[in-house]
């Protein structure tokens, strides 16, 4: 019996062994490109580089839309794979499945907004996907290049963008375990003899001033100055205005749409309409109507709002301009003051009859949303109607934050433990997985 137990008792690790090289031989034969998500190119241009290091070659460039294969997370750097090309990128210039898909519904409604207007680029311009700076810009609009205005919006102007960046989850900080608190943990340690006392006469010994130095009252009296001092100084930076900008929604030839910073567009309705704005700011003017004058040649009537301050509204004032064939100039035949105005102002199409039908939307003092129907005659301006709205009106941007992908989760599956990435092989192996 002693005999046949020794004589078995070798084969165990002679077969622990062989499992051993054969799960190492098959997880090698069955090791494929992961798969961890999807995601989209934001900016306009994205470089992809072949190493995590910026210094490291290109593999291709991707432009803005491009969908994506996320196979490996490196913190805030992402190694994506599109088609045959592999490389790094960063994740804030990568979108989610559900963020593309907010912005394709967003652009589908701004498509379909009325235009209020046309503008001009100063310069090479860059259009972004949110009112903010930090967000990608996805396209750009040449110098003295074209485009409708739909919509403006004021915004911080370090404020971070609300669809982007979400790829990047942060990490929770674990706190650090006090030294003497491990010490006691890993094992034996001298505990250390208690402190001595102090002396009987300490107060006196204390109050006393050695070469004027000054007391322990006048010292934490300065403390307590100095305390004061610097949360005063807080407040203070905490009451300090945040800088604004205003933001242009605007629709290109091609029928994209999105921000761009307001002091770089200019307005392109005629200079000798213009010049009447007196100092205040033309957001948006429409045309209703024309006339043939033989002296000026062809003039048209304009309908055009303008903003004074920099009140959250889209005009405080709207003014209708026809051109006088006697005098041989532009005169004013109806205006509006102090009011909320919100876009979109609409015009109606011209018809059969003389004049044109237009539509001022306004907030006024009992809070509520009213819309007001005007009409032109091509000299006078008359109300025809006021129409209470439900609501506000339409919001030309969504203020929701669309889930992004966890970078986390993501980082953890691309770097499975060792014995699990074996096991998960084995298990593709014999499943044909």
């Amino acid at each position: 019996m002693m005999t046949g137990c020794m004589s078995r008792t070798p084969l165990f690790p002679f077969v622990t062994f062989l499992g051993f090289t054969t799960l190492l031989g098959l997880s090698g034969c069955t090791e494929e490109r992961q798969t961890l998500g999807t995601a989209y190119v934001a900016p306009q241009t994205l470089t992809v580089r072949s190493q995590i290091s910026q210094k490291s070659g290109t593999v291709t460039t991707l432009k803005h839309g491009d969908k994506v294969v996320i196979v490996d997370v490196q913190r805030r750097l992402v190694k994506i794979a599109a088609g045959a090309n592999e490389g790094w990128v960063d994740a804030e210039d990568l979108l989610s499945s559900e963020q593309m898909r907010q912005i394709q519904q967003d652009r589908e409604r701004q498509r379909a907004l009325p235009s209020q207007g046309a503008a001009a680029a100063f310069e090479l311009l860059n259009i972004h996907i949110e009112p903010s700076r930090r967000s990608p810009a996805f396209a750009q609009i040449p110098e003295g290049g074209l485009v409708d205005i739909l919509g403006r919006m004021r915004a911080p102007k370090n404020a971070p963008p609300t669809k982007t960046s979400s790829l990047l989850v942060e990490r929770p900080v674990v706190p650090r375990r006090p030294k003497k608190e491990q010490q006691a943990k890993n094992g034996f340690h001298i505990i250390p003899p208690p402190p001595p006392k102090p002396p009987a006469n300490w107060q006196e010994l204390s109050a006393e001033r050695i070469d004027g130095a000054e007391t322990p009252r006048e010292i934490a009296a300065d403390k307590k100055k100095a305390a004061q001092e610097l949360a005063a100084k807080k407040a203070a930076e905490a009451k300090k205005p945040v800088v604004m900008e205003d933001w242009t929604l605007i629709r290109t030839k091609k029928g994209d749409t999105g921000w761009v910073l307001t002091r770089n567009l200019t307005i392109s309705i005629p200079d000798d309409v213009a010049q009447y704005a007196e100092g205040k700011r033309i957001t948006s003017y429409f045309e209703l109507g024309s006339v043939n004058d033989p002296e000026k040649g062809l003039k048209h009537h304009w309908l055009w709002t303008t903003l004074a301050g920099t009140d959250p509204v889209d005009f405080d004032s709207w003014r209708v301009f026809i051109w006088n064939l006697r005098r041989h100039r532009f005169e004013t035949s109806y205006r509006k003051r102090d009011l909320d105005g919100y876009f979109p102002v609409k015009v109606d199409p011209a018809g059969e009859s003389i004049g044109r039908t237009f539509h001022i939307i306004t907030k006024d003092d009992d809070d509520k949303f009213r819309s007001r129907t005007y009409s032109f005659d091509g000299t006078l301006v008359h109300l025809t109607g006021t129409e209470d709205l439900s609501s506000g009106p339409g919001a030309t941007i969504t203020q929701s934050n669309p889930n992004g992908l966890d970078t986390n989760k993501m980082q953890a599956k691309a770097h499975p433990s060792w014995f699990r990435k074996q096991w998960s092989a084995l298990i593709g192996r014999f499943t044909g997985k």
